[in-house]
């Protein structure tokens, strides 16, 4: 275009001001290079050069349609008759927002004008073209960012407080210069959560205005549109008048006023197919038309933010249980610890005077009364060892179990436990096959605590294994950590019930019969002692062949020794 000998020139808008001109304009112009741009064409001429061009411009701007080598004749002594060709550039909105414009004064017909006439055609239509698609591909980058951003945002809120926060927050630069957010709450009560503007200025009137206006059910945007319908909502037309309906009070239609009111575009916050509530985006423009993209995008963002919302509001509802579990157990356990104590009192009274009747203190016993009195005296020194267990429990989870770690040998540990035990095998009928392993493992532990696990993963092996079974143990390291194992050939355990066993009060039978054996605290106690000392108790087994218990050790500390 700047070499071409036709003038030509691009205009905006309906005021037809000059964007660009080639030389050649400009000479017709009678204007230096460049001098018409952004100013009215027709203030390039003369008053009747002006209100001709003026009058075929207006006729291209808003017919939508080109005019191919119009004749405009007699303008003026400066110049001869023109022949004029406009083409319309059409908006994204189906409205012209610019024209092309080529002058050439009138002449016999020349081919080689009329072929540079086509040429100018093509050029600027291709040039159209590629700005279009330029611009498309602006807008699709511009939206992706923003989308990302805004997952990062919802992303990196947990509660429920940060989340609703960063959805108020989600869309302004995109769809508009304000938003409003609505929750709903128990019962489909509908809370205004927030309004939020681009502009600190005027966040100081929409905070005033979102403390004061509070939806009603009968509004048309927002949530109670969103509960009668469900659907995304566009209001662009007569928008004074729904928000004058909406407003509720004269002071809140006035901040609305200063706040700046355009099209509204309401989408709904939906999870799990339940509705949380709606954004309202306020557009700053009156009669805007969202486009397809306009309303995909924010309904995008709303998926996104009532996603985010719904996890917030899972995560509170988890923190609220969990405390309420927490304080629940603590009750539990202090009620637990404080009955203990409170019973074996009479438990060692009891105890003591059976003691001094079996001695016949208080008069002559006979040997069926002997009989008698060391049945109750096994019955009390059980009872006696549950609360003891309970006692043991309760400080465990306390934390008020002192410990004494330091390096110890783990198979003597392991020997110590078998002969505190050994004499239950024969009891039972059971044959213990050894210890195998290396026996001069070094392992990290309190000694009197790895015992105390050790003897109870051995009582639950006897317990468990019926007569002519087998029990072994073994000492093994990995390169992680020192390994104490008990194994035998009993009943097993399903695999659903491995981490179960480990639960307080959890016993594999349940029934009257089976509880003089305990109260399935054993391998809570077990377990807990074990992670105190940075280790851990598994269990591998399958049901009916019996079960293998491992008892992880953290490996001694290199250079120091206690």
């Amino acid at each position: 275009m700047q070499q071409a000998p036709l003038p030509f020139a691009i205009t905006r808008g309906a005021e037809h001001t000059v964007v660009y001109a080639n030389p050649a304009f400009s000479i017709l112009a009678g204007v230096v290079n460049g001098g018409a741009i952004d100013s009215p064409i027709t203030a390039q001429f003369s008053a009747t050069e002006g209100l001709a061009l003026k009058t075929l411009l207006d006729r291209a701007f808003h017919s939508g349609g080109e005019v191919v080598d119009e004749s405009i004749e007699g303008l003026s002594d400066r110049t001869g008759d023109w022949r004029c060709s406009v083409w319309p550039v059409i908006g994204d909105d189906n409205d012209v927002e610019a024209l092309g414009i080529q002058i050439r004064e009138s002449s016999p017909r020349d081919v080689a004008s009329d072929f540079q006439r086509q040429v100018a055609e093509q050029m600027l239509l291709g040039a159209l073209r590629e700005r279009g698609l330029a611009d498309d591909a602006e807008a699709g980058r511009r939206r992706a960012a923003f989308l990302a951003e805004a997952g990062r945002l919802l992303a990196e809120s947990v509660d429920q407080s940060t989340t609703l926060v960063a959805l108020t927050k989600l869309a302004l630069p995109t769809l508009g210069a304000w938003c409003i957010v609505d929750i709903l709450e128990e019962g489909d009560s509908i809370h205004r959560l927030g309004i939020y503007h681009p502009d600190p200025k005027k966040q100081e009137l929409a905070t005033e205005l979102g403390a004061n206006w509070d939806p009603e059910p009968e509004d048309p945007f927002g949530a109670p549109a969103m509960l009668r319908d469900g659907q995304t909502i566009a209001i662009t037309e007569d928008i004074e008048a729904t928000l004058a309906a909406s407003a509720h009070t004269p002071q809140n239609l006035h901040l609305l006023r200063q706040l700046g009111i355009g099209s509204l575009l309401t989408v709904p916050l939906i999870a799990r197919k339940r509705l949380l509530g709606a954004i309202t985006f306020v557009s700053s423009q009156r009669d805007l038309s969202y486009t397809p993209e306009d309303v995909h995008l924010a309904e995008d963002i709303a998926a996104r933010g009532a996603l985010a919302l719904d996890n917030a509001q899972v995560y509170d509802l988890a923190l609220v249980l969990q405390r309420s579990a927490e304080t629940a157990n603590r009750a539990k356990t202090a009620f637990l610890g404080a009955m203990s104590h409170e019973l074996r009192t009479p438990l060692n009274a009891i105890g003591g005077y059976i003691d001094l009747l079996d001695m016949g203190l208080r008069g002559p016993v006979t040997k069926k009364q002997h009989e008698d009195f060391a049945r109750v005296r096994t019955n009390q020194q059980h009872l006696a060892l549950l609360i003891t267990e309970i006692l043991t429990f309760v400080r465990v989870g306390s934390g008020r179990v002192s410990y004494a770690v330091g390096d110890i040998n783990a198979c003597e540990v392991m020997r110590h436990a078998i002969e505190l035990i050994e004499p239950l095998f024969g009891q039972k009928g059971l044959v213990f096959d050894g210890t195998t392993g290396d026996s001069n493992l070094i392992a990290r532990g309190d000694p009197e605590r790895v015992a105390q696990i050790l003897v109870n993963l051995l009582s639950n092996a006897i317990k468990f294994t019926p007569k002519g079974g087998h029990i072994s143990t073994n000492c093994a390291a990995t390169p992680d950590a020192v390994t104490l194992r008990v194994s035998d050939t009993g009943i097993g355990i399903a695999p659903d019930k491995h981490e179960a066993i480990f639960e307080p009060f959890i016993q594999l039978r349940e029934g009257l019969s089976d509880r003089e054996s305990g109260v399935g605290l054993g391998l809570a106690i077990s377990r807990d002692l074990a992670r105190a000392m940075d280790g851990d108790l598994i269990v591998e087994s399958t049901e009916g062949k019996g079960a293998r218990f491992t008892l992880s050790l953290p490996h001694p500390i290199e250079g120091v020794s206690t």
